[in-house]
């Protein structure tokens, strides 16, 4: 064993970042994240640390060296993200090992540890890309090579081996085998328990080097024993085809079988065996499937002429089928582009600050939906397979799909709904989510629906509680817990919820801006309670009104200590956990009083939940049902002053809640009904606006052109706001349509559908079922509304008959690019009525409009659907002339039966410069007969 490469140097520390010249030149930098571990006898693991500093010396100076150093640079920073630097390190390597090759079998302590360095950087590969199955046979073949003996395949012709470490790659090379293709080396599971088995089942390589180890380690066990390495080999070579023989480049490993059986055809078993592999093979599509079935033709009538025929006959539809299959599916998506077993399965782009991360973002778009592609075809069965063999070719892309995808979510959930589909017991389903987990940790989604499916499937559906308790061990977060808690409340009830709802506040982290300077009364959100004015138990509020709420103080940050005793990696806090818990409360533990205090404590710890709209809805909605209108009004009040900033959209319902209340509390206090007046002119102010509502005539600024007036040049509604003011100039001119919007908020007008007051300005369609709940004057007066909101917005109604529609944006540009009174519309409306439809449909030809240079396939199947709907003329039409007279070019046609075609020699033109005279003199004729009409 070579030595421990981290003792060189006098023990100098081997993980040294690119800090300086000096480590620049001593080339110390490796993997930062991880510290270097020492190679320990025996194990079966790859070195999962490169080893520093590189024993090659052409590292450390010459031309390369930087090129070295830069790539373990990049790799140090991002060593899950960054795969061209991992890939120009693993091209190094392998260059590396060509030159090392010849003299793997020396006993030399510095090729050793040359060996063990390259080890050592597929084993950091692997580390972060535990299913890059191409990596996987790159190290395998240099562990077979090095675990070769003397005399045997790869191994030193003569001389000595070091058979210490020959024994250890033997090891290791097995333990690949076990990890990526999941069975030991007799084909046996190497986990039995697990129903995923091996994810790297696709690589045909690997099976390959599979079978060569199978066959060296026949001949190792049984010296001078040809049959038992014959079956043993034949054995391996089964069980890749069983697993890989519909892969990709599957031929590559059914071609290598043919050899092997070729090479062994010494008794007529062997013919018989070889003639079961072609009839195998060439039912599955595959490269080079038509020169395979004409050598199984061949190998055919070598035996017999008569069983040719009937065996040829038989298969014969069979191939053709596969074929047929093999060409469909390279219509339906590029195998080439998939990269299957060669790339990198990083994460999803999430920097955005990238200039790139757009591209990479679309990228990464098209490439998921490349798979989501194959996958869809390959569930439509087009092999016409069992329902076993479809579900293993399926249960195989997805594995390929996740070997490629790692690191998205929605790749992992997909396997595993379809794994729920195929197997009604949910155990490979929930086994999927298990290993999307381990690469995913934080992802609470995949937690959640393993979950879901634990409470399912398993007879103890509390099981599902150990599921989410463990994704909290690893990766608290706010959803995390909100959804733990449902499931807590469902199965052991109000107490323990509530201990959940405590323990996430003491877990998750507090956003800098939140209160922490607050009293403990009120903490676990049941315990504190308050006599009120009656002496009856009340909660305590907020509203009246804390005015430190809305304010941002520093938050203490938490010490050392506390975090290395939690000893977990908290997400922050948000509103949604006391949300979720307040609704509990309120809905299922009839506790309306608990959830106010639950809703309150969240405003006094975390001042930026007041300018969460949802929450503070939530919370209003509350305190509206128990009529605790002093403090309903205050919390509006504060939320609405805390949101000026946000998004119009984002306060519209704040607002709305705000004026139905008010308009509320009206009806029962006459001295409110200036309040509610007064709230509604805010509202307007708030969501309208003078930089928005057109005061001269109701619509939207800025549709339209507007007349300057006065020497400052301005438009008639900045002129009005300046003199009028905007509020009174709004109230004449739109006064009563913002009648209507405050009926839409307290319900009294239209659908009542939610946030119903912004439908006249959102609306795309003039709704004829809308109910309105007044006279015919007041519906009328609503469809005008309608129509002026959608007119103002820079939407257009077509108004023809009965079925009124607003026009598409390509339906507007053609008609504004089609005058009503040019010549194009003039002869369409002039045209026979069967030929009116269909040339309405087509868009404008080129020599008439430039802006539609082709028609699109949607409108040459609309005015093909328009030409079978139509009954053409009984006869054909007649020349348009009145006078009976025939054009010169038409006279000179008469003598070749009034066809104008040039590919008869009538003597009449010359090829294409004869049809191009007659084509301009049948268009000059249709413009004269136009303007004779």
């Amino acid at each position: 064993m070579a030595t421990d490469p981290r003792k060189r140097n006098g023990g100098a520390a081997s993980n040294i970042l690119l800090g300086g010249e000096d480590a620049m030149d001593e080339d110390e930098i490796l993997d930062a994240n991880v510290q270097a571990t020492p190679i320990v006898e025996g194990s079966v693991e790859l070195i999962s640390t490169i080893i520093t500093p590189s024993p090659f010396a052409h590292h450390v100076t010459g031309p390369t060296s930087s090129r070295f150093r830069n790539a373990m640079q990049r790799i140090s920073e991002n060593p899950t993200s960054d795969t061209e630097a991992w890939e120009a390190l693993i091209t190094e390597v392998l260059n590396c090992y060509r030159i090392v090759q010849p003299k793997i079998h020396n006993v030399d302590a510095e090729v050793q540890l040359q060996l063990d360095w390259m080890e050592s950087c597929f084993g950091a590969l692997l580390k972060y890309f535990p299913y890059s199955s191409n990596q996987y046979v790159a190290v395998a073949q240099m562990l077979f090579a090095q675990s070769a003996r003397i005399g045997e395949e790869e191994g030193a012709a003569y001389g000595s081996i070091d058979r210490a470490r020959s024994e250890r790659c033997q090891r290791k090379l097995e333990n690949i085998f076990s990890k990526t293709l999941g069975i030991n080396m007799d084909g046996s599971p190497s986990d039995p328990d697990d129903p995923i088995g091996g994810m790297c089942t696709s690589n045909i390589e690997l099976w390959l080097l599979y079978v060569r180890t199978r066959s060296r380690q026949a001949r190792r066990e049984h010296p001078g024993n040809p049959e038992i390495a014959r079956e043993w080999t034949s054995n391996a070579y089964e069980i890749a085809i069983e697993a890989a023989g519909f892969c990709v480049n599957n031929h590559v490993v059914w071609k290598a079988y043919l050899a092997y059986a070729k090479a062994q055809m010494d008794n007529p078993k062997q013919m018989l065996h070889l003639r079961s592999i072609y009839q195998r093979l060439v039912c599955n599509p595959m490269t080079g499937l038509d020169q395979l079935w004409q050598e199984y033709e061949a190998f055919e009538r070598q035996q017999s002429e008569a069983l040719a025929a009937a065996l040829v006959s038989e298969f014969t539809p069979k191939y053709q089928h596969a074929r047929s299959v093999y060409l469909e599916r390279n219509r339906v998506f590029n195998i080439q582009d998939l990269q299957i077993n060669a790339k990198l399965a990083s994460p999803p782009p999430s920097n955005e600050e990238d200039e790139d991360y757009t591209s990479k973002l679309q990228e990464d778009y098209q490439y998921l939906n490349l798979w989501k592609t194959r996958s869809a075809y390959e569930r439509t069965n087009p092999e016409r397979l069992t329902q076993t063999d479809l579900a293993k070719r399926t249960r195989q892309g997805y594995k390929e799909m996740a070997c490629a995808l790692t690191h998205h979510p929605e790749v992992w959930h997909m396997w595993c709904m379809w794994e729920e589909t195929a197997d009604a017991s949910g155990t490979k389903a929930i086994a999927v989510l298990e290993t999307g987990r381990q690469h995913i940790p934080d992802c609470t989604l995949l937690a959640h629906a393993q979950a879901q499916l634990t409470e399912l499937h398993n007879p103890q559906p509390q099981e599902c509680l150990k599921v989410m308790e463990s994704f909290l061990e690893v990766a608290p977060s706010t959803l995390g817990f909100s959804l733990y808690q449902q499931m807590v409340r469902r199965y052991k009830g109000v107490k323990a919820a509530r201990d959940v709802f405590a323990k996430a506040r003491r877990v998750l982290v507090t956003e800098v801006g939140s209160k922490e300077s607050v009293k403990s009364e009120g903490t676990e959100g049941a315990d504190v309670k308050q006599e009120d004015d009656a002496g009856e138990k009340r909660w305590m509020v907020t509203n009246r009104l804390d005015p430190s709420i809305g304010k941002r103080n520093p938050v203490k940050e938490p010490s050392k200590m506390e975090e290395d005793s939690q000893k977990l990696k908290p997400g922050p806090i948000t509103w949604h956990l006391y949300a979720s818990h307040a609704t509990i409360e309120h809905r299922l533990n009839k506790s309306p009083d608990i959830a106010a205090r639950v809703y309150e404590l969240g405003l006094r710890k975390h001042a930026s939940f007041l300018i969460q709209p949802a929450y503070v809805l939530g919370y209003a909605n509350l305190l509206l049902e128990l009529q605790d209108t002093v403090n309903l009004r205050a919390l509006l009040t504060r939320a609405l002053t805390a949101c000026k900033e946000l998004d119009t959209s984002a306060v519209t319902a704040l607002w709305d809640m705000t004026l139905k209340f008010e308009s509320l509390m009206s009806i029962a206090d006459p001295g409110n009904v200036k309040e509610s007046i007064a709230i509604e002119r805010k509202r307007r102010a708030a969501l309208m606006g003078p930089e928005i509502e057109d005061v001269c005539n109701g619509a939207r600024v800025g549709v339209g052109e507007a007349a300057t007036i006065g020497a400052q040049k301005s438009t008639v509604a900045e002129q009005l706001v300046r003199t009028d003011g905007y509020e009174m100039s709004s109230m004449i001119v739109n006064g009563l349509s913002r009648s209507v919007e405050v009926l839409n908020v307290m319900g009294l007008w239209g659908s009542g559908a939610p946030n119903s007051s912004n439908r006249v300005v959102n609306t795309r369609t003039m709704d004829d079922d809308e109910v309105i709940p007044g006279g015919k004057s007041d519906a009328l007066y609503q469809k005008r509304l309608t129509f002026a909101s959608i007119t103002s917005s820079g939407g257009s109604v077509e108004t023809v008959g009965e079925n009124s529609k607003i026009l598409s944006a390509r339906e507007r540009l053609q008609a504004s690019a089609t005058p009503q009174g040019s010549a194009i519309s003039i002869a369409i409306q002039q045209s026979p009525d069967w030929l009116r439809e269909l040339l309405l449909v087509l868009p404008a030809s080129k020599s008439q409009l430039r802006v539609f240079h082709k028609p699109s396939p949607f409108a040459i199947e609309s005015a093909l659907n328009a030409l079978r709907q139509n009954k053409l003329p009984a006869e054909r039409p007649q020349d348009g002339k009145k006078n009976g007279q025939l054009s010169g070019n038409k006279h000179r046609l008469q003598s070749g039966g009034g066809e104008s075609s040039d590919e008869e020699d009538s003597g009449v033109s010359n090829g294409g410069y004869g049809f191009r005279d007659r084509q301009q003199a049948r268009q000059m004729k249709a413009a004269q007969s136009i303007k004779s009409e």
